[in-house]
């Protein structure tokens, strides 16, 4: 039985990640830092590995070592340490450990470590094989029906509340912001308009400041007042668009699409790169942003997951990696989010795809920002690569510089900042992430054939 999560990652599974692909899958700075500590053999004892997994025995503060198993496919983890963190630091220590070339290769794994395996896989099975339950179409009818219903009427509110920001002015809205603005959100969340009460909940920080300049904050907030009316207006005449059109509307608006149903359309069989990963925190909701890249279709993808504050995230690739999957997209123009059948992977050649990455100048990143916008006027960035080299522009703010002269800032840079001088030691870069409004989000610098997250 050949385990699902050892076919994700293709290529010589024995082939060891890099220090800093093990360290993208810390889930916070504290969890590097002691994960460094034991990247020793000190603590460490019956440890191997496997061309689909790890494992070995750490010494903790007790008399009973902890059991440690990271299985490479997944990549997943099991430890027997109380940390809720995944990875804990203990996996995180022995992934580096076995970077180093400190964890002896074996032919067969610990009998722990091939049982947790194969109760994995076990529950994969199962999971796949799991029939889908039969929906009735009438009462999903009127489900659908009635919650359309709620956000018309939490739209028509939100709409009566842009009206009174503007008819009285912006004068003030400075003063108490989150509680003022979370009320509304609130309010939009009752009406299950989810995408538009994260848009509200948004504002006050982009009073506080905008590019580090909180003076143009009235200009700002009217241009964002702007967006929030259109798709709200657009919402009450979602019968009347285009059906792509209409799509892109209630995904902002925050209705949920299934996955099933998402799993049931034509999938793009690519190979895909895994070009950077970005995780955020918002309302005890917790959120991991995956970028994709194609190397046949040339086209960018985006694998969007959730999960409570405290939960767990769903296992995927690590940054640098390439997989072989078809991807189904989420519909809605542009066509950027999508997920695949954790249960179907199929295996290909190991292949380098930097070499296939849409690099270009920052005037073609806005170009590409631009035709997403066409299609979709609410998106907030777009997918680049662009090359160029670090600087600041003239009010000091760290920039990249493309070979047009051409300057776009970085945004909240200063704690990856020496990352990117370290990586690139002064020299021409490219660099992937998000361009939007407030300048270029770096999330992954490319230097030779390697793709390194920040």
């Amino acid at each position: 039985m050949v385990d699902v999560g050892a076919l994700w990652l293709i290529g010589p599974m024995a082939d060891r990640w890099s220090a800093d692909q093990i360290r993208a899958l810390a889930p916070d700075a504290a969890s590097v830092r002691a994960g460094d500590k034991l990247a020793t053999p000190t603590p460490w004892r019956e440890t191997g590995a496997t061309a689909a997994m790890l494992w070995g025995y750490c010494a903790g503060s007790g008399t009973k070592p902890y059991q440690t198993i990271v299985d490479l496919g997944g990549p997943a983890f099991k430890c027997s340490c109380p940390s809720r963190k995944f990875p804990c630091k203990h996996a995180l220590g022995l992934l580096l450990l076995w970077s180093q070339g400190e964890v002896p290769d074996a032919d067969t794994p610990a009998e722990y470590a091939t049982a947790w395996l194969a109760s994995r896989t076990a529950r994969a099975e199962q999971k796949s094989d799991a029939p889908a339950p039969a929906k009735d179409p009438e009462r999903a009818a009127k489900t659908a029906a009635a919650r359309v219903g709620r956000v018309r009427g939490g739209i028509d509110e939100l709409q009566l509340w842009l009206t009174d920001q503007v008819g009285l002015g912006l004068a003030g809205s400075e003063v108490d912001t989150y509680r003022k603005f979370d009320a509304v959100a609130a309010r939009l969340v009752d009406a299950q308009a989810s995408g538009l009460a994260t848009r509200i909940r948004r504002l006050p920080a982009l009073i506080s400041g905008y590019s580090g300049d909180a003076v143009d904050w009235p200009e700002h907030l009217l241009e964002e007042y702007g967006r929030i009316w259109s798709l709200c207006t657009a919402h009450q005449r979602i019968d009347e668009l285009p059906d792509c059109l209409a799509s892109t509307v209630r995904r902002h608006v925050g209705y949920p699409v299934a996955k099933a149903d998402v799993l049931a359309t034509p999938g793009v069989s690519d190979t895909w790169l895994v070009l950077g990963r970005r995780e955020t925190e918002e309302d005890h909701l917790q959120s991991r942003r995956i970028w994709i890249w194609g190397a046949a279709t040339r086209r960018f993808g985006m694998i969007l997951d959730y999960a409570p504050t405290g939960g767990l995230l769903p296992t995927r690739p690590v940054v640098g990696h390439t997989l072989t999957a078809a991807m189904h997209f989420y519909p809605g123009a542009p066509e950027l989010r999508c997920l695949y059948d954790d249960a179907a992977p199929s295996e290909t050649p190991t292949v380098n795809l930097v070499g296939t990455l849409p690099v270009g100048s920052i005037a073609d990143a806005r170009r590409r920002r631009a035709a997403i916008i066409a299609d979709d006027p609410w998106a907030m960035t777009c997918p680049a690569v662009i090359s160029g080299r670090l600087g600041r522009t003239a009010d000091d703010t760290p920039a990249i510089i493309d070979d047009a002269g051409t300057a776009v800032a970085l945004p909240d840079i200063a704690n990856r900042w020496a990352l990117l001088l370290a990586a690139t030691a002064g020299a021409g870069l490219r660099l992937f992430g998000e361009l939007g409004m407030r300048g270029f989000d770096a999330i992954s610098v490319i230097t030779g054939e390697r793709v390194i997250g920040l």
